[in-house]
């Protein structure tokens, strides 16, 4: 929801105007708006016209409250001053969100289902951000008010929601609505072999709401219940034919290799000119999901309010399986209560107070098939397994299982008074975080088979070779506490009719988090320094047509819970074992088990914050359209890095192998040590056009371009990677090889959105509704650029990597000519980066054997401890093409029943958007794309009562 509050009217008092728009930036026609001051018992009420503008005039002074509705848009409720010295006319621009019951086309192509991720901290913004690229925001002020981190980017992380007030319309109203998506009316995505088979998703629900008690009591409660169910159809890399026999000569590891191979499917790779061992098949997965809210609004005499809000969520998945156990269950509930206080002293003052609670339980687990793997040997605990990129990992992941229960209590209050030409804001909140979470670390084990010995990852598996094992040992459950307190002053000075200035600052403290049990102590200390101004102008020079505006304002980020619960993997709790060269069926023999790995925070940890800055020209056109064209700029500092030290080293007299890495750290009481601290920096320089016209004989629509660069000094660690990990240097004392552009960086964005109205049969009601005519299309095109892509060496092995015990070593570049290609089609991402590639030991080109692995543009000619030469995001992956279209209609059966029937159709034309190719060398996928980012053509239907 985008508000813009532009106190730049006439000198006229008592009026608001402005217009109500959806996520394009289309006008919405039809809206409600109510504006009520219960002091004056003075109502009155507008509807938007084509262009989505309304005006209200003739207001007394009051402080107003202003209900938006509009069917199949979550209703808006706004609190406004209108003073009676002159200074009160104002603009209220709203950008409605699409209620829950439909999709909206946002130029945004669904995900492809055959992509897992967990839906937890920021892991979904993150994935966005790889897939999209940002979503830059001209922020059009900056208020103390608000924390806008990573607003710029599309993605504020740290947002307050008030429980809106309630305004008791006169009737009781409801709704009912399914929504459905069907295999049958869905298309193939571009790697799918043989026809989709059975899938369908089916949404639906309703809402009531009505007064009571006199109009003093207001209600409006809401349920949805979602099921998606079905075959996936995706891909995975699976042994060939004549890869599906042990060959160890010890029958025991045989068997347990036999068993691990029944992890895959019983089928071979049908997709070999894509990779060598690809297999494009389906898994069924499944599911269901529960949402109810409930809102509450009392009005205990004419002036007062007290709202309550409650919404609640269960989720449950069993996910799709193309090899057993690649992905967790997941059981998610996360559920709020908020209450929200108003109490206007008089019709320039309002106090409001909060109270919200906030619980999120999240539960991942190995499937049971995965448990049960090794059932059948007496093996009750099934490790990760996992081969590089040569096949599929067997397991879901080192972290789980995953148990987390997060509770935050937060308490807040705001007053806000009109003085003459001063709108004055001042508040305070206190927020009270506990986060109990179980969390592991490899504790059911990690084999890993790579580039080794002479052989290939997959030959290492049968022969029962792993290059290393890795084993968290230890209580892994902990509950951590802290606070976070943020104060804040606000004024927005109406220096004439022209001129607005805004002037604000916020103060924000965050307390060193607490283990309750004291397993765990906390290094760094309460991070209480954290000013942040806010400054702004909007000038209209001349009472014209021309509005110019700037803006600066900080924004300072927190230290969540991901980063520091890093540190319960410490010793003595917590031992991380692990051993190079390992047997299969007894990794830790030989093992010394007091040596660990260790995790480490910078005492002088702090949180990151973002200098925020932008300035713009807004112009009004004839014939109702606008054009705006603004910069926007953000540098945020003190980002978390993760540091890895403790590396192994060349040492004279020891063999340079994986199998002596442990023996080569420079300090022997430890393995690999992880040190988290304040030490990235993040770029963001955008411009952005945009130009809207409103109405035209049916017709809306706005045309954005923004064109901008993102860079990052340690790579991976952007605004959104709260948790410091990530890509790190390739060296222990080197971190200038990491300055790259954002794993986001798109330098071209080009947006259009449009609606249109047919003109014929506007307007009849009962059977006339039926026939042609009143229908609606909408849709937005969207073209982007393609985010950055990488190439590492796959390998930490002799002729892979430089033997370091750290992965991500990058390659030397033969060919600098091939910098910055576009890696965007399957037929020709191959041929750029790889051509042809001759592995250790095998005969080259030239006739010659190396130690070393070497393609035609690159080598892993590496000394130990060195590292290549080419640079960290030197190439693009493919861009976004897609389109979006909507067709609707509203059928008037009688008042005031009303039906709309909505068709949606995403990524119209069936355009793949290509997954970035294979990344590492030393594997046989290298260079090659082996899946799609996006679903093919998807068609939903949407069918909505509203009485």
């Amino acid at each position: 929801m985008a508000v813009s509050l532009l106190w730049l009217g006439s000198a006229s008092a008592g009026l608001i105007s402005g217009r109500i728009f959806d996520a394009e930036g289309t006008g919405i026609s039809g809206a409600q708006i109510l504006v009520r001051e219960p002091q004056a018992n003075f109502s009155q009420t507008a509807v938007t016209a084509d262009d989505g503008s309304y005006s209200l005039d003739a207001l007394p002074p009051g402080v107003y409250t202003i209900t938006v509705k509009k069917l199949g848009y979550t209703d808006w409720i706004q609190e406004v001053a209108i003073s009676g010295d002159g200074s009160g006319s104002v603009r209220l621009d709203l950008q409605l969100q699409s209620s829950r019951e439909q999709t909206v086309v946002r130029g945004v192509e669904e995900l492809n289902p055959n992509l897992f991720y967990v839906k937890l901290d920021t892991n979904e913004i993150i994935r966005e951000l790889g897939r999209r690229g940002a979503d830059v925001q001209f922020l059009r002020e900056f208020r103390s008010q608000e924390n806008s981190f990573g607003a710029s980017y599309g993605y504020p992380l740290r947002t307050l929601e008030w429980a809106k007030p309630s305004t008791a319309l006169p009737n009781f109203h409801g709704s009912l609505y399914e929504a459905h998506q069907n295999s049958g009316l869905n298309a193939r995505s571009f790697f799918t072999v043989g026809k989709l088979r059975p899938w369908r998703r089916n949404e639906y629900g309703g809402a009531v709401g009505g007064p009571l008690f006199q109009n003093r009591l207001a209600f409006d409660f809401a349920w949805t219940h979602a099921q998606d169910s079905g075959y996936i159809n995706g891909n995975a890399q699976v042994p060939l034919a004549t890869e599906r026999i042990p060959r160890s000569s010890d029958p025991r590891t045989n068997a347990v290799i036999a068993n691990l191979l029944e992890g895959f499917p019983n089928e071979f790779p049908n997709l070999p000119h894509v990779s060598l061992r690809h297999l494009n098949t389906n898994a069924i997965r499944d599911i269901r999901s529960t949402a109810l809210s409930t809102h509450l609004g009392y009005r205990p005499n004419a002036t007062d309010q007290l709202v309550f809000e409650q919404r609640f969520l269960d989720s449950t998945e069993q996910p799709f399986e193309f090899v057993v156990g690649q992905n967790p269950v997941t059981f998610l509930r996360p559920q709020s209560i908020h209450f929200t206080y108003s109490h206007p002293f008089s019709s320039k003052t309002l106090l409001r107070l909060s109270h919200n609670f906030d619980r999120l339980a999240v539960f991942l687990d190995a499937t049971e098939r995965y448990k049960n793997l090794l059932s059948t040997l007496g093996i009750n605990v099934v490790p990760e397994v996992s081969f590089g990129h040569d096949l599929t990992r067997l397991g879901p992941g080192p972290s789980y299982p995953r148990r987390r229960v997060e509770n935050r209590f937060h308490f807040s209050g705001e007053l806000n008074q009109v003085r003459g030409v001063h709108t004055l804001a001042v508040g305070l909140w206190l927020s009270r975080l506990q986060t109990n979470d179980l969390q592991s670390d490899n504790n059911r084990g990690a084999f890993s088979f790579g580039q080794d010995f002479g052989r290939t990852a997959v030959e290492n598996f049968l022969y029962g070779a792993p290059t290393s094992f890795t084993l968290a040992a230890g209580n892994l459950y902990r509950g951590f506490r802290n606070w976070e307190l943020a104060s804040y002053w606000q004024d927005t000075i109406r220096v004439k009719p022209t001129l607005t200035l805004s002037i604000g600052l916020r103060h924000e403290v965050v307390t060193a988090p607490a283990e309750v049990n004291g397993l765990t102590p906390i290094p760094f200390g309460t991070d209480a320094n954290n000013l942040a101004p806010q400054f702004g102008i909007a000038w209209n020079p001349g009472r014209g047509k021309t509005v110019l505006r700037g803006g600066y304002g900080v924004a300072f980020s927190s230290i969540f819970p991901v980063l520091y619960q890093r540190v319960r993997f410490n010793p003595p709790a917590v031992q991380v074992i692990s051993t190079d060269n390992p047997g299969l069926l007894d990794p830790l023999r030989g093992a010394d088990l007091r040596r660990s790995g260790l995790n480490l925070i910078s005492p002088d940890l702090v949180a990151p914050y973002s200098h925020l800055y932008n300035w713009g020209v807004e112009r009004q056109l004839p014939a109702n359209a606008s054009v705006r064209a603004g910069y926007m700029g953000s540098r945020t500092i003190k980002l978390p890095v993760n540091s890895v030290t403790n590396r192994a080293r060349p040492v004279e007299g020891i063999p340079t192998t994986t199998g002596t890495i442990n023996q080569r750290r420079p300090d022997p009481r430890y393995l690999e040590i992880s040190n988290i601290m304040n030490g990235s920096i993040a770029y963001l320089d955008a411009l952005q056009i945009a130009l809207d016209k409103r109405t035209g004989r049916g017709l809306t629509w706005n045309v954005r371009y923004t064109f901008s660069k993102a860079i990052n000094t340690t790579g991976t660690q952007s605004f959104a990677n709260i948790s410091g990990t990530g890509h790190i240097s390739t060296v222990e004392d080197i971190v200038r090889d990491m300055k790259s552009l954002e794993d986001f960086d798109t330098p071209h964005s080009f947006t259009i959105g449009y609606r249109y109205e047919f003109p014929w049969g506007r307007g009849p009601h009962g059977i006339k509704s039926w026939f042609p005519g009143g229908w609606k299309v909408s849709g937005t095109t969207t073209f982007k650029s393609g985010t950055p892509a990488h190439v590492h060496t796959g390998g930490d092995s002799p002729g892979f990597g430089n033997v370091d015990g750290v992965s991500g070593d990058r390659p030397n570049l033969l060919n600098p000519k091939i910098l910055w290609k576009s890696l965007d089609h399957p037929d020709t991402s191959y041929a750029i980066l790889a051509d042809t590639c001759t592995r250790p030991g095998q005969i080259g080109p030239d006739g010659v054997a190396r130690p070393y692995m070497q393609c035609t543009y690159f080598d892993t000619n590496i000394p130990p401890g060195g590292r290549g030469n080419l640079g960290f995001q030197t190439f693009r992956s493919d861009g976004i093409s897609n389109w979006n279209l909507a067709l609707e209609k509203d059928f008037l059966l009688r008042e005031p029943v009303t039906v709309r029937f909505r068709a949606e159709f995403i990524n119209l034309f069936n355009h793949p958007q290509f997954e970035r190719p294979d990344d590492e060398i030393a594997f046989e996928p290298f260079a090659k794309i082996i899946n799609t980012a996006n679903r093919g053509r998807v068609i939903q239907f949407l069918l909505r009562l509203e009485l």
